[in-house]
């Protein structure tokens, strides 16, 4: 009987330790709830703010925003990529400010106290006053700038087409003549160099040609 009565006895242990637990973990995320209720509140009082947030945590922090019904905009940008010996280029987005997320919230003690406690934010943007709204029409404006610019590797495309003539200034190759075979991103492209009487293919880095006149 003592045998089957300790295992018992540990099982019964073991459940309160995880059910005080169970309990703590529930008793934080009803305070954190409890601190952002109405946070996200469609309502004229709600501005939108910037977030400073931790190196990476951009995920993370946008799902617990999202938890809380908070609406939040992340500035993306367009890159373009043409991987090597591929020829369709790759479209992929970034963020345009790492670190950073607007969120719109009613400004009041409590909704800072719950989101500043967020795992991943650092803080939020603002002066010896406290948070500093960002207007809407300001947020637009720099969302419309955005979108209408152009990536850095269509700038580079522009600058460096294919075919275009250059000269090679640094490096092993350096006083070579060359010519634009492909821009694989905004720093490196591939050059055909002339090697004894060859064009071989050379990845440079886009600091090291010169357009040729």
């Amino acid at each position: 009987m003592m045998h089957s009565k300790r295992p018992n006895e540990a099982e019964k242990i073991n459940l309160d330790r995880c059910y005080a637990e169970s309990d703590r973990m529930i008793a934080v995320s009803r305070r954190q709830q409890a601190l952002l209720a109405g946070a996200g509140e469609a309502v004229p009082e709600a501005q939108w703010f910037v977030l400073r947030l931790e190196n990476h945590a951009e995920k993370d922090v946008d799902k617990l925003l999202g938890q809380a019904s908070i609406e939040r905009w992340f500035p993306l940008v367009k890159k373009v990529r043409k991987a090597p010996h591929a020829k369709r280029k790759v479209v992929y987005t970034v963020p345009a400010l790492p670190g950073y997320v607007f969120i719109r919230v009613v400004n009041r003690d409590r909704t800072w106290a719950g989101i500043l406690g967020m795992e991943g934010v650092v803080g939020v943007l603002g002066g010896s006053l406290g948070p500093v709204a960002v207007s809407d029409a300001m947020r637009l404006k720099f969302k419309k700038k955005l979108e209408e610019r152009s990536t850095d590797a269509e700038v580079v495309e522009a600058a460096f087409p294919v075919g275009a003539s250059v000269l090679i200034e640094d490096g092993p190759f350096a006083s070579f003549p060359g010519v634009i075979q492909s821009v694989l991103d905004e720093q490196v492209a591939t050059v055909l160099v002339e090697i004894f009487g060859r064009y071989v293919p050379v990845e440079l880095c886009l600091a090291q040609i010169t357009k040729a006149e």
